[in-house]
């Protein structure tokens, strides 16, 4: 994580812009090396999001579930509302025990009939639930950017934090064979040693923490992309392409994919009750059936005829279908209402959590820039025996927590912008 350079604000708050927080080297050596790592290994975010994506099961569900979506719509295309159907019956008086030569065949064919408008709110049905499938790929690329990004944050984050506490182990380090030295002549006593590694044992835990955090992000990370992945969230600051487009936007939920899969879902629920408004009763059918008998004393005889089967509308299976249909139609709606209220807080928690951290990253690199040269200087001031060592360890404790903050407001910051881009229907 890059530690120092010019930082541009130009956040929803209206932060300035072109605002210098630390010009000279922040950390020291540490810098290299955290600089070295993302500028050189890491990926893009772009890529890592786009891997996660290509390995994300939903993948298959969704492309199953669209095109099943599309073969209804086409199926709801035919002429019947159902496939035919065949009634064959035999008759024979021979198995009673009187034969009196008495046989009759009948076979017939029926298919059912479309109710009026039926046809076409099968296919209205059919049509918006292929659109739902595709917004629902939209909901679940959405998704795991966000995953995506937050784990990339989260490893960032770990990095910087091990990358600090290096740093002041490494000062620790350095005092304590000073004072090691000044022990065995004599000049300090036992317990300002035992001070100082108690310290370095602080800091060392601290160490050890990060790296299981890093590991564990790295894990999370590598599962969603499915290989290991390596990928930063430098470069993203007000600068970032994305974030200056959609500046020039003005903000609507309209665009969030989250709100138009529920408004879809409206939508597939309004036609499934005007489907449900035109099956007021099972489909009736129509046939053609031949008979072929004889009887004992007559001819043989064969008849051709049509058939027609109309069931009586009731309420016992009108009603619960239609019912049934309006309230799936009322939970859609109420579903839509909620989602768009938790999408306007969530865009309302972005735009303070970007103009929070964007304030925070300036006070913290200052902050972060003075508590760092303070320690330096007391530590010079305990060599020169004008300063107890209890302050010089204290103020390297200082800068080492100032340093923690101002990585946790950077990554922060930039995990704000990212997500105030997808709030915007962007990804990145």
């Amino acid at each position: 994580m890059k530690t120092y350079h010019e930082w541009r604000y130009c956040g929803l708050g209206g932060f300035p812009r072109n605002i210098l927080l630390v010009t000279t080297l922040l950390f020291g050596a540490c810098s290299s090396f955290a600089t070295a790592q993302t500028t050189s290994s890491f990926g893009s975010l772009h890529d890592a999001v786009e891997a996660a994506w290509t390995n994300d099961p939903a993948q298959n569900d969704l492309a199953v579930q669209e095109s099943g979506a599309r073969k209804r719509e086409r199926a709801a295309k035919s002429w019947f509302a159902g496939g035919p159907s065949i009634d064959a019956q035999y008759y024979d008086d021979r198995p009673s025990g009187r034969n009196y030569a008495y046989r009759t065949t009948q076979v017939g064919l029926s298919v059912p009939l479309w109710l009026p408008g039926q046809g076409t709110a099968t296919e209205d049905v059919a049509r918006s639930e292929t659109k739902f499938a595709q917004i629902q790929r939209e909901v679940a690329h959405m998704a795991i950017a966000i995953r995506v990004t937050d784990a990339v944050g989260a490893l960032q984050l770990a990095q910087a934090r091990k990358a600090a506490a290096q740093t002041t182990l490494s000062a620790f380090r350095r005092i304590a064979n000073a004072v090691d030295k000044s022990v065995r002549s004599g000049e300090s006593t036992s317990s300002d040693l035992q001070a100082v590694k108690g310290q370095m044992g602080v800091v060392e835990s601290e160490v050890n923490t990060s790296v299981e955090d890093m590991d564990t992000s790295q894990a999370s990370l590598d599962i969603l992309t499915g290989h290991p992945t390596q990928a930063s969230l430098e470069g993203i600051d007000v600068n970032w392409p994305l974030y200056q487009k959609i500046r020039a936007l003005p903000w609507s939920e309209e665009r969030d994919p989250r709100l138009r899969e529920v408004h879809q879902k409206v939508l597939v629920a309004t036609e499934k009750d005007h489907l449900a408004a035109r099956s007021y009763m099972p489909n009736p059918e129509i046939g053609a059936g031949v008979i072929n008998q004889g009887q004992y004393g007559s001819p043989w005889d064969t008849q051709i005829g049509v058939s027609l089967r109309m069931p009586i509308p009731t309420d016992v299976t009108r009603v619960p279908v239609r019912t049934q249909a309006q309230s799936a139609l009322s939970t859609a709606m109420r579903e839509e209402t909620d989602t768009r209220r938790a999408i306007l807080a969530e865009v309302a928690r972005v735009q303070a959590r970007l103009r929070n951290t964007s304030a925070s990253v300036v006070t913290t690199a200052q902050a972060a820039h003075d508590m760092q040269a303070r320690a330096d200087a007391v530590e010079k001031s305990w060599r020169a025996g004008e300063t107890p060592l209890i302050e010089a360890l204290r103020a390297r404790m200082d800068a080492y927590d100032a340093r923690l903050r101002f990585n946790t407001a950077e990554t922060g910051y930039r995990i704000a912008i990212v997500r105030a881009v997808i709030a915007w229907g962007y990804l990145p």
